[in-house]
């Protein structure tokens, strides 16, 4: 018997996309045994949209929370509703490859010791995205190995934030942590890099929104959350005789780029940039 899917998509104030995401994911040649549709509490209904696709799936729930919970607790909301072997979680104005879930879910039966799975997106049409990310993954990497290439010595992800995840990895991990905000999904991965290994599937499977957003502007704030998560992991993934040299590592890497960053500000004159590189610890 094939492992039960799960899709969970979380939603917020972007009806006029929704349809398109909603739209690819009906055309999965690996249809999903359920789907959820999670908005947190839009200004922009998207409650119209999502009941045209109430028959499309054999179970599809529309919820829409009654007061906004911020990311990381709409994510903690929806993926408590999975009941599949594997859930995905996936954005709502994101366009899907009919092949996504199949080939997540192939990814995921091939390797048993894999907690996740992940692929190429549309953000590897970008040259400098890729030089920074080479070499690119295996087909499947042990987590703590995983980690030291793709996470330490840096303040980004690799891993964006839609991919298929093992529900029994989640019932361990949940909650996604509230600290961390919209970037508790990064959190999530890395955590999840100390469980099993990690498996990527070498084909753009999925065109990213690229919309501008208030999230997508440079954020001192944002960056020490990621440096917070990355230092975390240390402790908890790494044997105890490659923590004190992996820390080192990791401090190195925030002190170099928040002087990077500062300097640039200072360059350029941005007074609220450069009040934000001082209400940050540059002694991460």
């Amino acid at each position: 018997m094939k492992p039960r899917i799960s899709v969970c998509l979380t939603h917020y104030n972007r009806p006029e996309k929704l349809g398109a995401t909603l739209a690819s994911l009906a055309a999965q040649t690996r249809v999903p045994d359920e789907v959820f549709v999670w908005d947190d509490c839009s200004p922009k209904d998207p409650t119209a949209v999502a009941r045209e696709w109430q028959g499309r799936f054999p179970h599809f729930v529309y919820h829409r929370n009654a007061t906004n919970l911020g990311m990381p607790g709409n994510l903690n909301a929806v993926v408590s509703q999975a009941t599949g072997d594997f859930v995905a979680n996936l954005h709502d104005a994101d366009v899907f490859a009919p092949t996504l879930l199949k080939k997540w879910a192939d990814a995921l039966e091939r390797s048993p010791d894999a907690v996740l799975a992940f692929c190429r997106d549309s953000r590897w049409d970008n040259p400098r995205f890729v030089r920074d990310w080479t070499p690119e993954p295996g087909s499947v990497t042990p987590g703590p190995e995983f980690f030291r290439r793709y996470y330490l010595g840096r303040i980004d992800s690799i891993i964006w934030g839609t991919v298929m995840m093992r529900r029994s990895v989640y019932q361990k991990l949940l909650p996604f942590d509230p600290q961390y905000k919209n970037w508790a999904d990064v959190d999530m991965w890395i955590r999840a890099c100390g469980e099993g290994s990690i498996a990527f599937v070498q084909e753009k499977l999925i065109e990213l929104d690229h919309t501008p957003t208030e999230l997508r502007v440079f954020s001192f704030h944002q960056k020490a959350r990621v440096f917070a998560m990355i230092y975390s992991g240390i402790r908890t993934i790494l044997p105890e005789g490659q923590g004190d040299y992996a820390r080192q590592v990791q401090r190195r890497c925030w002190r170099r780029l928040w002087w990077r960053w500062t300097a640039s500000a200072l360059i350029r004159g941005d007074i609220k940039r450069l009040r934000a590189a001082f209400a940050v610890n540059l002694n991460q």
